[in-house]
């Protein structure tokens, strides 16, 4: 059972290899164009990383309407 690779910047499942031919493994993400050797392949920490990211975005909201 192969796990899903997910990008640590946003969260996305729509990771791909740069290069598939390169030597080392460099990811990029197509939904945020992060581009790294690293990659979570942890879904528990995906859905934690996005629910920081909500929490993150309602309370600049909530900063910006003062």
């Amino acid at each position: 059972m192969s796990k899903k690779v997910h990008c640590p910047r946003c969260g996305s499942k729509r990771m791909f290899f740069q290069n598939p031919y390169a030597s080392t493994t460099v990811w990029e993400c197509k939904d945020c164009g992060y581009v790294s050797s690293i990659s979570i392949e942890d879904g528990n920490l995906e859905k934690q990383l996005k629910e920081t990211r909500k929490m993150k975005k309602i309370s600049q909201n909530l900063l910006w309407k003062r």
